[in-house]
């Protein structure tokens, strides 16, 4: 069978697309050496693949333009780029080539995000007035925790903004049907790193849509505690990816539990759920949708795009400038 895709990374984030693509039975090359392939492309310069690109951050930039070039599919870990600048010289190459170009926010590929998304879209909650949510982990607690996002100049000048509440963001995004344009953000730094380990954020979306946002990276006892809410005029629903099966739904008074095997409204996510769950299953999702829309099987989900990268890297740039002016920021 030929090569269909090629990894490009050999961390956690290439081992899971790795993972997910065997699942899928999509025939593949790698993982490879990001920084290899960085410094030789030629593993790229073949066209009509998918170059999955599972890199640090400072090598998105190059490794994409390199797939672009040679006519191929991309699909990229976020951020998309180390600022915004360059995210969006990338959509542009994106939209020029003709190929697709996908930002792997696998959260919103998880069934009871789907269903969440399909009940808010649906009116059950009635009017939107609120947006609620965190993101925690624990990974960067101490002192002696160490890894190549904490250098900027690998990661970015943003890290716990950029790197987890983009997660958020995309979220809520997809399911209020709302844009962001604005945000008020302190943030906090330990052991004296250049980046932010924590952060708060109140974020104004289009239409006057109000939400807040906890983020940390320091918070112990929180292995990947990724919450949204969302409010309204009827009632509230909730999802929690440390209990990834359920969603809660709020009415004045009482809240109920859906679980994964109850009743679901939504068709695809019916159809997410009768697949093996698992911690890859939200990647393996996304990645199932990327290759039914090469083979021309639309899905009813919309694909993450290169633009909702550059959206959210203006985003993550909008709240460090927040935070130090302690003012309200246009996201451009």
């Amino acid at each position: 069978m030929s090569i269909r895709a090629v990894v490009v990374g050999t961390g956690y984030a290439g081992q899971r697309h790795a993972e997910a693509l065997r699942e899928l039975g999509i025939p593949f090359e790698g993982p490879l050496s990001a920084r290899e392939v960085a410094s030789e492309a030629s593993a790229l310069a073949r066209s009509g693949l998918v170059v999955h690109v599972c890199a640090a951050n400072d090598l998105h930039a190059p490794l994409v333009r390199a797939a672009l070039e040679a006519r191929n599919d991309v699909v990229c870990e976020k951020p998309l780029a180390l600022d915004a600048a360059t995210a969006a010289e990338l959509a542009s190459q994106a939209t020029a080539s003709g190929r697709l170009a996908v930002l792997a926010y696998g959260y919103r590929f998880h069934p009871m995000a789907v269903e969440l998304v399909a009940r808010v879209s649906a009116g059950d909650i009635g009017e939107i007035h609120d947006v609620r949510g965190a993101f925690l982990q624990d990974w960067l607690l101490s002192a002696t925790d160490t890894n190549w996002r904490i250098d900027a100049a690998r990661g970015g000048a943003s890290r716990v903004v950029a790197d987890i509440g983009s997660h958020w963001l995309d979220l809520a995004e997809l399911a209020t049907a709302r844009r962001v344009e604005g945000v008020v953000a302190q943030v906090g730094r330990l052991h004296g790193r250049a980046t932010e380990d924590h952060a708060g954020l109140l974020v104004r979306f289009a239409d006057g849509l109000g939400g807040t946002c906890v983020l940390s990276q320091a918070a112990a006892g929180h292995a990947n505690d990724f919450e949204i809410a969302i409010d309204g005029s009827e009632g509230s629903l909730r999802w929690r990816y440390e209990r990834p099966d359920e969603l809660l739904i709020g009415s004045r008074g009482a809240t109920r539990v859906l679980a994964r095997g109850a009743d679901l409204r939504s068709p695809l996510a019916r159809e997410l759920a009768s697949r093996r769950a698992g911690p890859n299953e939200g990647r393996r999702n996304l990645l199932a949708a990327v290759y039914a829309r090469l083979d021309r099987r639309e899905g009813a989900l919309p694909l993450p795009t290169f633009d909702d990268g550059v959206r959210h890297l203006r985003f993550a740039a909008a709240a460090l400038e927040s935070a130090r002016t302690r003012a309200w920021v246009d996201v451009a």
